[in-house]
């Protein structure tokens, strides 16, 4: 980035008088002292006296420069009443006007990425120049983001990218280094099949172009391992509250008072991020931080943290559900928040009814 600021200099030349005898006098606008009463003889001598050099400082400046938009500032020691700000056509190779305003600062936008552009400020009136500055606005920057994970691999979605632009997709599992693994041509999305489960791969891609080729951000994403289900519906889900967990040096205890773990409002169920918190039978594990995902029979799925775990005295033999409620289950919740219509069974909100029908483990 490339930044321009003017430094204005004044020169202020007074005149100032010496008189040698003592008298009323006058000053006049000239800056002559004449007499104006007095027997005494009048002398008056006059010269131009040159004082030091006083500087006028303007700085003008341009930050947060995106690809479209910057931000221009400006100060100076005199204030003006409002400004003036001309934009540069390099066609014409003169300034256009471009915004009027009466503060210091301006957004400039709908500028084009890998450019350079330059700005003049000008008082409102008098359109006295007071500052240019010239910068360069960011290239393109592509985005990746991971669009859909399942047992046919992990599909991506790019944006932000040029058209008949390539794409160069690299790929890192557990932290190794980036590798290639395809080039796609002006697409918007791609699937990676050759992926494992419970591997977490990172992706970023790079776009190839007539401009600065640009990295994008990086997207994380795994295959989970399916795990069985038992011979109930699991359309049941029971809730217990988060403070009956009370020995305080228990993992649970740990992740459900934790500065991160929260209630949402609208269900009254313990989060962090955007994962439920839920108890499960030790057939599905038994570390307390384990993720999962949730698929029930309406086809909607819901993402969870492992808080605690069912006993296995009140589980079947396989310890995939509770015995008294056939539940497999089971949200931890916040007193006094719980939605009027829940009646015992978490099922009966919308965004948890029906059977469960897939249970998958992440390694996260």
């Amino acid at each position: 980035m490339k930044i321009v600021s003017f430094v204005m200099t004044a020169i202020v030349v007074l005149g100032a008088s010496v008189p040698a005898y003592a008298g009323s006098v006058h000053q006049d606008y000239t800056g002559i002292k004449t007499a104006m009463a007095g027997d005494a003889p009048f002398v008056q001598s006059t010269f131009d006296m040159i004082q030091p050099e006083k500087t006028e400082v303007f700085s003008i400046e341009a930050y947060d420069i995106g690809e479209s938009t910057a931000k221009i500032k400006w100060s100076g020691d005199k204030i003006y009443l409002g400004y003036n700000i001309y934009q540069f056509n390099p066609i014409t190779h003169g300034f256009e006007e471009y915004a009027t305003t009466n503060t210091t600062n301006i957004t400039v936008g709908g500028l084009l990425d890998d450019s350079t552009y330059k700005f003049m400020v000008t008082s409102a009136v008098g359109e006295e120049t007071l500052g240019v500055v010239s910068f360069q606005t960011k290239s393109l920057k592509p985005r990746i983001k991971v669009a859909k994970t399942s047992a046919d691999g992990i599909e991506l979605t790019f944006k932000n990218t040029y058209d008949a632009s390539k794409l160069v997709v690299y790929r890192s599992d557990n932290d190794n280094d980036f590798e290639k693994i395809a080039v796609v041509d002006n697409a918007t999305s791609f699937v990676d099949k050759d992926v494992k489960t419970n591997v977490v791969y990172t992706y970023k891609v790079k776009m190839l172009s007539a401009h600065n080729a640009r990295f994008s951000n990086t997207a994380e994403a795994e295959i989970p391992k399916e795990m069985g289900l038992p011979n109930v519906s699991g359309a049941t889900k029971t809730y217990a509250y988060y403070t009956a967990v009370t020995a305080k040096g228990s993992p649970q205890y740990a992740l459900l008072n934790s500065n991160e773990c929260y209630t949402d409002e609208k269900t009254g169920i313990r989060m962090i991020g955007n994962y439920y918190c839920v108890a499960l039978g030790s057939f599905y594990g038994s570390t307390i931080g384990t993720r999962y995902r949730i698929t029930f029979s309406t086809g909607k799925s819901i993402k969870v943290i492992l808080c605690d775990q069912k006993s296995d005295r009140h589980t079947d033999s396989n310890h995939q559900y509770a015995v008294r409620n056939c539940d497999i289950m089971e949200f931890y919740v916040e007193k006094g928040k719980i939605p009027s219509n829940v009646r015992g069974n978490y099922g009966n909100l919308e965004q948890f009814s029906g059977d469960i029908v897939k249970i998958e483990r992440y390694s996260l």
